[in-house]
């Protein structure tokens, strides 16, 4: 299993960016398409996944399109809680945690006509007080923002996603 306690992917990959990072985001979205086959319809690349956050780019091509043919806010959507989602569980591993979605809030302030990029940082401090809640025997919940913009580096959407973040001795249903 994917995230089971015998085998954690994303650590594994983790492990791997420290000398071949290229591939190490490759094999992050190929997992992550495998795991949740809607995120493999995106088609994104990963361009950074470190302590710090997560960047991916989303090209605009026909399989995203929308009606006036810029990038679907359905597909924005997708490419911010990926950017979130990956960077939680860059610190809190399926392998021992369940993060989950509980909200979200986008804003689209401008068509993305071309090409996009997600970036979402996750701060040390916020990662130290999650790990202090759940050490504490607390589910805990963070608030974290993803700016999508253009080419030219102008805002497309912003989106804040509300993660819960759990052990999965805590879960009641297991995967």
């Amino acid at each position: 299993m994917i995230f089971s306690g015998r085998f954690d992917a994303f650590g594994a990959i983790t492990r791997l960016a420290d000398t071949q990072p290229r591939l190490a985001h490759f094999l992050t979205m190929r997992v992550l398409g495998w795991m949740s086959p809607f995120n493999a319809h995106l088609g994104a690349q990963m361009l950074s996944w470190t302590d710090q956050g997560c960047t991916i780019r989303l090209r605009r091509r026909r399989g995203v399109r929308n009606h006036v043919k810029s990038i679907h806010a359905g597909a924005l959507f997708t490419l911010a809680e990926t950017c979130a989602g990956l960077s939680v569980i860059r610190h809190f591993p399926f392998s021992r945690f369940r993060p989950l979605m509980s909200e979200v809030r986008i804003t689209y302030s401008k068509q993305a006509r071309g090409t996009v990029t997600g970036a979402c940082v996750l701060e040390a401090d916020t990662i130290k007080a999650i790990h202090g809640q759940l050490a504490s025997g607390e589910s805990a919940s963070v608030d974290l923002v993803t700016l999508i913009t253009n080419e030219a580096g102008e805002e497309t959407a912003r989106a804040t996603t509300v993660w819960q973040i759990k052990p999965w001795t805590y879960v009641r249903t297991t995967p």
